[in-house]
């Protein structure tokens, strides 16, 4: 079975060809005297299979970071045993955001450790700006150091380190208290009020 790295590839090299073609017609229909609306559907085409194609490119070209994300997944597990175990059900001590694209995001932070990544770069990942923003914010709440700053009118984001701050145990514990809504009220305060201490 091939691996996940080779059917980006694959999807990369079937979307070239079609995203060719795609930037020929808007090319012609920039270059003619066609309507607005044959101008604006050929760049809408042209966009989608864009955003489509450069992220299976990106994504299949991610350096590999399994180990650090895996460092930082057991370390947040293993401070969040020492610290709660005894206080809390296992539930409660779910480490979150576990997702590919968390993974990916932390993968490209961390292969240009310290250094301003283009919010733009990261965008790719998740074909979306929203997306990536929230993402890379809950990085940022897992305790991972990564700092935003806009450098000449563009937004960037830099991981200063791969250690975690564990001062972040607390909030990930009373956020994921605080989202059960499965639980009586009771019990939630009751929970929160141990997490307090």
């Amino acid at each position: 079975m091939p691996s996940g790295d080779s059917v980006l590839e694959e999807q990369w090299k079937r979307l070239r060809p079609d995203l060719l073609d795609a930037y020929s017609t808007l090319v012609e229909q920039l270059k003619g005297s066609t309507s607005h609306q044959d101008l604006l559907d050929a760049y809408l085409a042209a966009k989608r299979l864009s955003a489509a194609a450069y992220q299976a490119l990106l994504r299949a070209n991610i350096p590999d970071q399994e180990t650090a994300w895996q460092t930082v997944r057991h370390t947040l597990e293993y401070e969040m045993e020492r610290e709660y175990g005894h206080l809390l059900p296992d539930w409660a001590r779910k480490i979150p955001y576990n997702s590919r694209t968390h993974q990916e995001l932390f993968s490209l932070l961390a292969e240009r450790l310290g250094q301003a990544v283009p919010g733009d770069y990261l965008r790719v990942v998740t074909a979306d700006a929203v997306h990536a923003e929230r993402r890379v914010r809950e990085l940022r709440e897992l305790g991972l150091p990564v700092v935003s700053a806009k450098m000449a009118e563009t937004d960037t984001y830099s991981l200063r380190s791969v250690e975690i701050d564990k001062s972040y145990i607390h909030s990930i514990v009373t956020n994921t208290v605080k989202a059960n809504r499965s639980i009586p009220e009771a019990e939630k305060k009751h929970l929160l009020s141990l997490v307090r201490g």
